[in-house]
This record gives C-alpha cells, sequence and structure tokens, in this order.
C-alpha cells in the first residue's frame, strides 16, 4: 500500500475513533504558509562568502517554457480535514527502537570548517562530507579516519551526489563550477561550467550516466557524463528564483526552489507538474515508493505532498528553520520523516501521526545536513560547528 493510501485509511479510521469519543476534541489540522506566489525569500547559507557574491538570483529574466506545461495544485494545498488525536506526553519520551537516536561515533570534531553536506555512499561503507574549507573528504564512519581529500574547488562546497556504481561522485558550489570525481585517484573527471551564479545542488540520474545542477541563476542544467560535450544537454529555465535541492528517480526529477514550488519534470516525456507551498523551498525528496514528495521549507514546517494531486497529505512542526537551508530525509521504511535544525538539534516524527517521537540533541550549532544510511537503521549528521556524527539504535557497547 502507497504512503498516501495508508495516510488516508489511517485519517479514516482515526475519524471513526473520534466520533465515538465522550467527549469532542479540537481538530489538530495544519494550515500552508500564507505568502503569496509572487513573493520570494532569499535562503541564508550558513557562509557568508557565498551569499555575498550573489545578490541578484531573484532578477534573473527567465525564457519562456520550451514546451507545455502541465501545472497541478494551482490553489494553495490544504491539508486533510480529519483532526488528529494529540498523542499523550508517554508516547514522545519512549522513542522506537529502530530508530537511530543514540551517538554511535563522532567521526570528526573539528571546529571552525562549517560542513554544508554530508552523505553516504549508496553502500553505507563510507561518508562523503564537503563545507567551507573548499575540499571534499571520504570518510570510513566505523575508524574515523579520512580516507582522501580531494581539492579543486575554489570556494565552499555546497552540495555532494554519489554515482551508483561508487566510482564517481560530484560536487557543486560558490565557484559556479560542478567537478566529476574519480574516487578511488581523486583527480577530477570532467568540470562543468555554464551557471552564471552559485551551485547549490547536483544529483545523478540512476544509470549515473546524467548529471542534474541547480544554481542560484534559477536554472536546472543536465549533464552528459559519458561524453566530452561541453555544453549542457538540456537547460530548464522555468523556475523564477534560486534552486535548492535536486532530486532525480527514474525519469523524474524533483527539484525544490525559493520561489515557493515543487516542479517534478519528466525528462523522458518532456512534461512538468508544478505544486506551490507559497513558502521558499530548502529541501526535497522522494519517498521510497515515489507517490510522495517531502519538502522543507523556511516556515519551520516539513510537508508530504501527494506527487498524483499536489494535496498536501501531512505536515511537521516542531523544529527550527526559517532562515537557513537544511536538509531532511525519510527513513528507509518510509515510517519516520527526519529534519535538522537550526538549534542543534535532529527531529524526528511518526509519518501517519505527524507527532515528534524524538528529539535528539546532536550538535552545538545548525544542523545543516542528515543522510539516512541506505540498507539499516542509522544515520550520519553534520553541522556548522565542523562535526560530523554518525547515529544508531543502540546506545555504544549494548
Amino acid at each position: 500500500m502507497s504512503i498516501a493510501a495508508t495516510l488516508a485509511a489511517h485519517k479514516k479510521k482515526t475519524s471513526i475513533i473520534n466520533k465515538y469519543q465522550p467527549t469532542t476534541q479540537e481538530g489538530a489540522g495544519t494550515t500552508t504558509g500564507g505568502v503569496s506566489t509572487g513573493s520570494t525569500k532569499q535562503i541564508t547559507t550558513s557562509s557568508s562568502s557565498s551569499s555575498s557574491s550573489n545578490s541578484h538570483g531573484s532578477e534573473n529574466t527567465v525564457a519562456p517554457p520550451k514546451r507545455q506545461l502541465y501545472t497541478a495544485g494551482s490553489q494553495k494545498p490544504q491539508p486533510t480535514p480529519a483532526a488528529k488525536k494529540p498523542k499523550s506526553s508517554s508516547s514522545t519520551t519512549t522513542p522506537p527502537q529502530c530508530l537511530p537516536i543514540y551517538l554511535d561515533q563522532v567521526v570528526s570534531d573539528a571546529t571552525g570548517s562549517q560542513i554544508n553536506a554530508c552523505q553516504y555512499n549508496t553502500t553505507g561503507e563510507y561518508i562523503l562530507t564537503g563545507g567551507v574549507d573548499r575540499t571534499v573528504r571520504l570518510w570510513n564512519p566505523n575508524t574515523k579516519f579520512c580516507i582522501k581529500t580531494y581539492e579543486a574547488h575554489g570556494w565552499e562546497i555546497l552540495d555532494l551526489a554519489v554515482s551508483p556504481e561508487n566510482g564517481k561522485f560530484a560536487s557543486c558550489g560558490g565557484d559556479r563550477t560542478v567537478f566529476l570525481w574519480d574516487v578511488l585517484s581523486g583527480m577530477t573527471i570532467r568540470r562543468f561550467t555554464g551557471h552564471t551564479q552559485r551551485v547549490n545542488a547536483v544529483d545523478f540520474n540512476e544509470e549515473g550516466t546524467v548529471l542534474a545542477s541547480g544554481s542560484y541563476d534559477a536554472t536546472i542544467r543536465l549533464w552528459d557524463c559519458r561524453s566530452q560535450l561541453r555544453a549542457p544537454i538540456q537547460i530548464l529555465e522555468e523556475p523564477k528564483d534560486s534552486i535548492t535541492s535536486i532530486k532525480i528517480k527514474g525519469s523524474d526529477l524533483l527539484a525544490g526552489c525559493v520561489d515557493g514550488s515543487i516542479r517534478i519534470y519528466d525528462i523522458r516525456m518532456g512534461t512538468l507538474i508544478t505544486d506551490q507551498i507559497f513558502e521558499p523551498v530548502t529541501s526535497v525528496s522522494f519517498s521510497k515508493d515515489g507517490n510522495c514528495v517531502l519538502a522543507s521549507s523556511l516556515d519551520d514546517t516539513l510537508r508530504l505532498m501527494d506527487r498524483a494531486n499536489g494535496t498536501m497529505l501531512n505536515a511537521y512542526k516542531g523544529h527550527t528553520n526559517n532562515k537557513y537551508k537544511i536538509r531532511s530525509c525519510l527513513s528507509n521504511s518510509d515510517a519516520y520523516v527526519l529534519s535538522g535544525s537550526e538549534d542543534g538539534n535532529i527531529y524526528i516524527w511518526d509519518l501517519l501521526e505527524g507527532e515528534v517521537v524524538h528529539k535528539v540533541e546532536a550538535h552545538s550549532k545548525i544542523v545543516s545536513s542528515i543522510d539516512y544510511h541506505p540498507n539499516q537503521d542509522r544515520m550520519c549528521s553534520a553541522s556548522v560547528d565542523g562535526s560530523i556524527k554518525t547515529w544508531s539504535t543502540l546506545p555504544v557497547g549494548s
């Protein structure tokens, strides 16, 4: 059963139970933000160096769409009206045992070198990190050993992506360049140039043959990783402001944007679906079944959207995210929603109930990036304070 169907069944069951309660309860439904489509808010990166060099991204002239656009959810999405029964306080103090809430390793406790991105490789054996020191580092999280350092960027690194076969990875940042690296040799295979502003996000397709990049210049560019072609194979110019996050699943490209929109491109068919959440989007990701989209935004809210019709299935609140780009993700089973926070904590919500089930006191400063292990109930996190940590379901030594 898909997430959307499971949520619908859960809300229906809850409404039936509430109907026969002896006392009435106030609805706990959430509403979306009230910012109009035309207003945009610039996302403040954790580093002053990248934000100072790009002050006119929202004034870019956007070219007319190159193909017919299919737009869904043009009205502000509303949550399901059924009220959710609040969970008792005891349920929030006893988290499920499958959650990675215990500190496993402090991979690095370096200070003064903030981390903007951390990511597992596709097998979960290693962790890649990148930040303001302009280097990418490959870590063994079990031994806390830095295996290799990759240096070529002239500005801070803002995002990373690992190819499916683990032999290559891509990095991007404030120098307006996308680098394609060979993991073993540590050399750059390609340098993709063409963006006119900093590059905020990158991701590979499932075959590792195409690399997508999203920039502050309000464009998404697709690059062929197999040929020596210097120009992008396609430029997507529909966004009206800075691209903050990109994910590819199959032939679908998911993009989050400061203009308050979530866009899903079908690259194979040449179509586009746009959903408005009316708040600047900082992070987007697909659910494992591909039927839902999780989006973080600068109103201290995460939203789970139904991909089919643009309906908001649930909203998740409790963390702080109103100024910086912070990444969020789903657990491997799609049962839990996880996000960093500007207060230094990691928050975990039950996907169905929408309630916080645990708050992990993780870092001393903003948790800029988290990533869930691809095969196990583990996660890694990185912070503006320069530390990198891994988390497991059991306390150390148990």
